[in-house]
């Protein structure tokens, strides 16, 4: 059951996606910096989650996987360290999505802060 709803997340996406205008360099990069937070003791759901950040199909997508990545990271390394590595993949979505994504209008006072960010402690 788990390969067929893997399968159809896939193909869902590859459906579902617009083509959109972007840079492949920096969707590389965001995709290996994800990866790569990911533990070395890889179960099923791990390799679920490797496989959906390998077929994601721009830096949107990815964006929104970030959520995955922090729940499988706190499994392994607790909230506070997942947020922290989670959080500083930040950079790299900066150029590449909608700053409304990011947290930041136009505008706005304190564009500087982010949407998702925790108050700095």
């Amino acid at each position: 059951m788990r390969i067929f709803t893997t399968i159809l997340d896939t193909v869902a996406q590859r459906l579902s996606s617009e083509p959109a205008r972007h840079d492949p360099a920096a969707l590389s990069r965001i995709r290996r910096a994800m990866i790569d937070l990911m533990p070395a003791d890889a179960g099923w759901e791990d390799e679920r989650l490797r496989h959906r950040l390998l077929v994601a199909v721009d830096p949107k997508s990815l964006w929104f996987l970030r959520v995955d990545l922090h729940q499988r990271l706190c499994r392994s390394m607790g909230e506070e360290a997942a947020l922290d590595s989670v959080q500083s993949l930040w950079p790299l979505f900066e150029d590449s999505i909608e700053p409304a994504l990011l947290g930041k209008r136009p505008g706005r006072r304190g564009a500087s802060q982010r949407g998702d960010t925790p108050p700095a402690r």
